[in-house]
């Protein structure tokens, strides 16, 4: 290897570093004030679906609770992937500022999104969960809040979370 691609590595391979340290920094600020240990109750009526009673679902299982608007662009990306777990994993979605609830089922329709969803009109409950950026993810066993995830994550991501609290 010359000492040019060397150097090279070495540059990006740090850039990288500090990339992902200055991203988790930021991360861990945007969740400063999210709950943790046990979650606040949730208990509604999706849009799509039967009554979500968070604290039940989560006794035999984790569920991966997501809130997510209709406009937010990294949603755009995530949606999809919790569409996909939706279908082995438990999943509970919150849709924060996005229309009615006619208008979240049509978007959901659209963008083949095939997971419940709560319609938080008032924005009641993204106020109790202190939830201020799209999306958050949070992996919830038991009543208890185990993970807490801001912004853009991978499914391989969400899996590891969700495999750690089985």
């Amino acid at each position: 290897m010359s000492k040019r691609l060397g150097k090279f590595i070495r540059e990006a391979f740090f850039t990288l570093l500090i990339g992902a340290a200055v991203m988790t920094t930021y991360n861990v600020y945007l969740q400063k004030d999210m709950p943790s240990g046990m979650a606040p109750e949730l208990r509604a009526m999706p849009v799509n679906g039967e009554e979500v009673d968070l604290y039940k679902l989560s006794e035999q299982k984790p569920v991966l609770l997501y809130f997510w608007a209709s406009w937010c662009r990294v949603c755009h990306w995530v949606s999809p992937t919790v569409s996909d777990l939706s279908d082995d994993y438990q999943v509970v979605t919150v849709a924060l500022a996005s229309g009615d609830n006619e208008r979240v089922a049509k978007y959901l329709n659209v963008k083949g999104l095939n997971f419940p969803v709560i319609n938080d009109l008032q924005g009641s409950i993204s106020k109790a969960w202190n939830v201020s950026v799209t999306p958050s993810i949070f992996i919830i066993r038991k009543g208890e809040i185990k993970s807490i995830t801001t912004g853009y994550t991978t499914k391989a991501g969400i899996l590891a979370r969700l495999w750690l609290n089985q």
